[in-house]
């Protein structure tokens, strides 16, 4: 038993339903998902995929002219105006759904302490057979 009282293969078997569910949700989503985002009236626009990465930045020709300061803001309002759209496109972006890798990674650290500690005691025993055997 673990410390929590959970048997291993619950811990295990949870632990791999959680990267499933993760991957399958990122696997779907990777060609369909994307969100895009404008500014300075159109004239900046961006593209956001589902990785979180910019896929497309375009500046109409005319915002060259603008200060390299206000043309910085719009594309920073345009980046971040994609990025919400791709997070509002996210049906289940619920983040109390998702597993919380911190704890899937100490349940993993757990589980693998676990079986150190298992197998540390099964060569034990092993060991200790051996040899009564041999004493016979």
């Amino acid at each position: 038993m673990y410390q929590n009282g959970q048997d291993l293969s619950d811990m295990l078997a949870e632990s791999i339903r959680s990267l499933s569910r993760m991957e399958s949700a990122e696997g779907s989503e990777q060609d369909t998902l994307q969100g895009s985002g404008q500014a300075a009236d159109g004239r900046v626009s961006a593209v956001a995929g589902p990785d979180g990465r910019l896929r497309e930045l375009n500046l109409d020709p005319r915002v060259m002219r603008m200060a390299s300061e206000d043309l910085a803001r719009e594309i920073l309002t345009a980046v971040n105006a994609a990025l919400d759209d791709l997070r509002a496109g996210i049906p289940h972006l619920d983040p109390a759904a998702l597993p919380d890798p911190r704890k899937l990674a100490e349940s993993l650290n757990g589980v693998h302490a676990d079986v150190v500690r298992r197998l540390d005691e099964f060569a034990s025993e092993i060991e200790f057979t051996a040899r009564r055997m041999e004493e016979r």
